[in-house]
């Protein structure tokens, strides 16, 4: 394999055997030629390289914001929110399973109503 100057330094050149290369040679390209009508296009292939991420392609490195560093005033109030916030959820889940299970009360006191309503006899 030889080297050819392409715009943007040197490049390796695709071997001869390669199915693209004979693609582009069925097509009437001439080797050393840009791609494109006019032979404006690219002088080298499109470089690679291997994605080893599960972000999308294009997508930016995330940016790592520094953490601040907090006087121990505000620490102290940083945990007594933390421990507040458990309580909280703490609270609205029994909250939430105590609505739950009223509603599920009133759907059993309107089905026993209704019912009664229309089968007296067997309530």
């Amino acid at each position: 394999m030889g080297e050819m100057l392409g715009s943007s330094g040197s490049s390796i050149v695709i071997d001869s055997s390669n199915i693209g290369f004979q693609l582009l040679k069925k097509h009437g390209w001439k080797e050393g030629t840009g791609l494109g009508i006019s032979e404006q296009g690219r002088l080298e292939p499109v470089k690679v390289y291997v994605k080893n991420n599960k972000k999308g392609l294009g997508a930016e490195k995330k940016r790592k914001t520094p953490k601040s560093i907090d006087p121990p005033e505000s620490k102290a109030k940083n945990d007594e929110e933390q421990t507040s916030r458990k309580k909280t959820k703490a609270l609205s889940k029994r909250l939430r399973k105590i609505q739950e299970q009223e509603k599920q009360m009133q759907e059993k006191e309107f089905e026993r109503a209704f019912f009664r309503e229309f089968w007296p006899d067997n309530v």
